[in-house]
Protein backbone atom coordinates (compact mmCIF):
# COMPACT_ATOMS: atom_id res chain seq x y z
CA UNK A 1 0.00 0.00 0.00
CA UNK A 2 2.75 2.32 0.68
CA UNK A 3 4.33 2.06 -3.03
CA UNK A 4 1.02 3.65 -4.22
CA UNK A 5 0.84 5.98 -1.73
CA UNK A 6 4.38 7.16 -3.30
CA UNK A 7 3.25 6.65 -6.45
CA UNK A 8 0.38 8.97 -6.05
CA UNK A 9 2.42 11.56 -4.40
CA UNK A 10 5.01 11.66 -7.14
CA UNK A 11 2.47 11.66 -9.88
CA UNK A 12 1.14 14.69 -7.64
CA UNK A 13 4.58 16.52 -7.91
CA UNK A 14 4.77 16.14 -11.61
CA UNK A 15 1.89 17.57 -12.55
CA UNK A 16 2.33 20.52 -10.20
CA UNK A 17 5.93 21.34 -11.58
CA UNK A 18 4.30 21.17 -15.29
CA UNK A 19 1.60 23.28 -14.47
CA UNK A 20 4.21 25.53 -12.90
CA UNK A 21 6.73 25.57 -16.27
CA UNK A 22 3.46 25.95 -18.49
CA UNK A 23 2.81 28.78 -16.82
CA UNK A 24 6.03 30.24 -16.68
CA UNK A 25 6.57 29.49 -20.28
CA UNK A 26 3.25 31.56 -20.85
CA UNK A 27 4.52 34.51 -18.79
CA UNK A 28 7.56 34.72 -20.47
CA UNK A 29 5.48 33.96 -23.54
CA UNK A 30 3.66 37.46 -23.04
CA UNK A 31 6.83 39.34 -21.48
CA UNK A 32 8.92 38.78 -24.62
CA UNK A 33 5.71 40.39 -26.61
CA UNK A 34 5.39 43.08 -24.63
CA UNK A 35 9.48 43.92 -24.67
CA UNK A 36 8.90 44.04 -28.25
CA UNK A 37 5.98 46.34 -28.37
CA UNK A 38 7.25 48.79 -25.38
CA UNK A 39 11.37 48.25 -25.28
CA UNK A 40 11.49 50.53 -22.28
CA UNK A 41 10.30 47.52 -20.30
CA UNK A 42 13.71 45.52 -20.33
CA UNK A 43 15.09 49.28 -18.20
CA UNK A 44 12.24 48.60 -15.80
CA UNK A 45 12.42 44.44 -15.77
CA UNK A 46 16.27 44.89 -15.22
CA UNK A 47 16.09 47.58 -12.14
CA UNK A 48 13.60 45.47 -10.59
CA UNK A 49 15.35 42.47 -10.72
CA UNK A 50 18.18 44.09 -9.55
CA UNK A 51 16.84 45.25 -6.71
CA UNK A 52 15.62 42.02 -6.22
CA UNK A 53 18.84 40.67 -6.00
CA UNK A 54 20.40 42.93 -4.04
CA UNK A 55 17.56 43.05 -1.13
CA UNK A 56 17.84 38.74 -1.33
CA UNK A 57 21.42 39.62 -0.79
CA UNK A 58 20.71 41.26 2.40
CA UNK A 59 18.57 39.23 3.55
CA UNK A 60 20.77 36.32 3.38
CA UNK A 61 23.82 38.34 4.78
CA UNK A 62 21.41 39.27 8.06
CA UNK A 63 20.55 35.32 8.34
CA UNK A 64 24.17 34.19 7.89
CA UNK A 65 25.43 36.93 10.91
CA UNK A 66 22.49 35.65 13.43
CA UNK A 67 23.40 32.10 12.36
CA UNK A 68 27.25 32.53 13.08
CA UNK A 69 26.26 34.55 16.24
CA UNK A 70 24.51 32.09 17.68
CA UNK A 71 27.22 29.58 16.84
CA UNK A 72 29.76 31.97 18.58
CA UNK A 73 27.63 31.75 21.98
CA UNK A 74 27.50 27.76 21.83
CA UNK A 75 31.81 28.01 21.42
CA UNK A 76 31.81 29.94 23.82
CA UNK A 77 29.95 28.03 26.67
CA UNK A 78 31.66 25.02 25.86
CA UNK A 79 35.10 25.65 23.97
Amino acid sequence: MEKIHFIQEAKRSVHSLMFHLVLQGVLMIALGILVVMHPQLIILFFAFTFIMIGLGSLWVAYKIRRVTKKFNVISELFG
